[in-house]
């Protein structure tokens, strides 16, 4: 079974026979650098491949613990260091920690399926004991395999940032602390004076990682508008509804992405995911 390194319990009441609670599941990466893993998941290919994950996996989960072991078969036991998460995979999720005074009605579990003799889906069940909550992939670790690793960088390797520009910078607020005052219903003029600023780029030259230090969102409203505000201190995404209303936002902090064999990884872990792919769609057409 995966290892939990950290379960976080949010109790939002407990009375009668039922305690009721959100809980975050960290897993432990037991293969790569957690850092490293990270700082990559901003980059596009890896968020096209983690959506195309997040597709197989809401599929495969839609299922019950019968229907899933007649796809996959039984369950069995997994070790340690044989399977590592496909780059693309968060390494964790929530899910309800409702449970019972009654033990013996906690039906919730764990179990893992074997896929062929090249990867893995580890399913969490729910308190009935049959309702999937989440499912992770693993792959077994080959001779090919290529950790996610830093790689030395070459002269060439990344070109030099540009010249920042020598005029001063517009004074602005945009900042971590403005950001946080992003409020529902907030018109593009009304975000443009909490930043002080429009739109626009206010520091040209300056690099930001590519995966945000956070994200808000307000309401269900449907973004059809993206606005940019840059200044030294981060870069700001924010979406807009067909209304012209503040829907959602993200923060980005100034720097540079570590340069990793991220490519390299990528490349591995799709061809281990479309064995996977072909061979749940075969077992289940054979059903």
């Amino acid at each position: 079974m995966s290892r939990v390194k950290c379960l976080s319990l949010v109790f939002l009441a407990a009375a009668g026979p039922e305690v009721h609670a959100d809980v975050i599941v960290f897993i432990d990466d037991q293969v790569d650098d957690h850092a490293l893993v990270v700082a990559v998941s901003g980059q596009k290919p890896v968020k096209e491949f983690a959506a195309e994950i997040a597709t197989f996996r809401e599929t495969l989960t839609a299922s019950k613990v019968a229907q899933i072991e007649i796809l996959l078969g039984k369950p069995v036991p997994r070790r340690d260091g044989d399977y590592a998460m496909p780059v693309g995979q968060a390494r964790g999720f929530s899910m309800s920690g409702r449970r019972y005074a009654d033990k013996a009605q906690n039906k919730h579990h764990t179990e893992f399926y074997p896929i062929g003799d090249f990867a893995g889906i580890e399913v969490w069940y729910g308190i009935d004991g049959e309702s999937p909550v989440f499912a992770l992939l693993y792959f077994r670790v080959d001779k090919t395999f290529p950790k996610l690793r830093e790689v030395k960088e070459k002269g060439g390797d990344r070109p030099a940032a540009p010249k920042k520009a020598q005029a001063a910078a517009r004074k602005n607020t945009i900042d971590l602390d403005h950001w946080g005052k992003l409020n529902e219903g907030m018109s593009k003029a009304e975000v443009a004076e909490l930043f002080s600023v429009p739109a626009g780029n206010y520091v040209p030259g300056t690099e930001y990682v590519t995966r945000s230090c956070g994200w808000r969102g307000v309401g269900s409203g449907k973004s059809v508008e993206t606005l940019e505000w840059r200044s030294e201190k981060g870069r700001v995404i924010v979406r807009f509804d067909e209304k012209g209303k503040y829907v959602e936002s993200e923060y980005f902090l100034p720097g540079r992405d570590p340069i990793t064999n991220v490519a390299e990884r990528l490349k591995w872990d799709r061809e281990q995911f479309d064995k996977v792919k072909k061979y749940v769609d075969e077992r289940r057409a054979a059903k």
